[in-house]
This record gives structure tokens, C-alpha cells and sequence, in this order.
């Protein structure tokens, strides 16, 4: 039989839900380096539009210098939702003395040598639910400021 700790396993879920979002996190500062230069400089598109005076010439256009941060916020997204279903069988609750700390463990089968359900290998469902975030507070200021540069 393949035992394990319960709570070993609970652990091992958590630090992988912990994981992702740490990966998640990462993509968001990978994603806002890629509008600003490595002074730290937002990096700039040239747009051609109209020109807002009513006397000018209506085939007259006029530059402005955009940051592209304000053209293409960086999409934030995180884990809302993990969802985990498996069978295992359940052993003995040890109680440790000398773990006063963490209090009794539960022994289960993952079923990974034959086990109590006769499995050849332990199996899970795992559903992750990403969904879009909302950008950080200091992204909309940083936004708002550039945007404001440009009118």
C-alpha cells in the first residue's frame, strides 16, 4: 500500500495553489516591463490624428506621442477557484505525544501500489478556474498620469 499522511497531501495542494499564484504575480511584472524602457521611460506610439480646431483643415492631423501602457493595460489574471476530487482509502489516525503542535494524523491510501480500491495508480481531478482581475490601484494612477500627458 501506498500510505500517506493526510495532511501531508493537504500541504503538498496548498503550496501548488500557492505556486500558481506566485507564477500569476510574476506574469503581471513580466507583463509591465514590457512598457517601459530599462531607464524606467514608458515606451512611446505615435498616433496621427485629426486636429481638434474646428478652423483647421479637416484632412489635418496632428501627432501625439501615447504611452503604451495606456493603449494596452496588461490583462491581470489569478486562480478564483481549485477544485480537487479523488478517492483515497482511509487508514489509521495516529496520535503523536511528542506533536502537541499538530495534533493527530490520518494515514490514507492513494492507491498508488494496488491499495484499497485496487487502482494501479492514484488519480485526481483537478479543475482551475482563472478569471480576469482587476488592474492594481497603483497600475490605474500610473495610467491616469500617462493618459493625462497625452491631452
Amino acid at each position: 500500500m501506498s500510505q500517506q499522511r493526510f495532511d501531508h497531501l493537504l500541504q503538498a495542494i496548498h503550496n501548488a495553489a500557492l505556486k500558481a499564484q506566485e507564477i500569476t504575480e510574476e506574469q503581471h511584472i513580466m507583463q509591465i516591463a514590457k512598457y517601459f524602457d530599462e531607464d524606467g521611460k514608458p515606451l512611446i506610439q505615435e498616433i496621427h490624428v485629426p486636429t481638434l480646431d474646428p478652423d483647421d483643415d479637416p484632412d489635418k492631423m496632428t501627432t501625439l506621442r501615447v504611452p503604451l501602457l495606456s493603449l494596452l493595460p496588461p490583462s491581470a489574471i489569478k486562480i478564483k477557484e481549485l477544485k480537487l476530487s479523488f478517492e483515497v482509502g482511509l487508514g489509521k489516525i495516529k496520535v503523536d505525544q511528542s506533536d502537541s503542535k499538530n495534533g493527530p494524523s490520518l494515514d490514507i491510501d492513494m492507491g498508488g501500489s494496488g491499495g484499497l480500491f485496487g487502482k494501479k495508480q492514484a488519480t485526481a481531478k483537478v479543475d482551475i478556474t482563472f478569471e480576469a482581475g482587476d488592474p492594481s490601484e497603483s497600475f490605474l494612477r500610473i495610467n491616469d498620469y500617462l493618459v493625462k500627458s497625452v491631452i
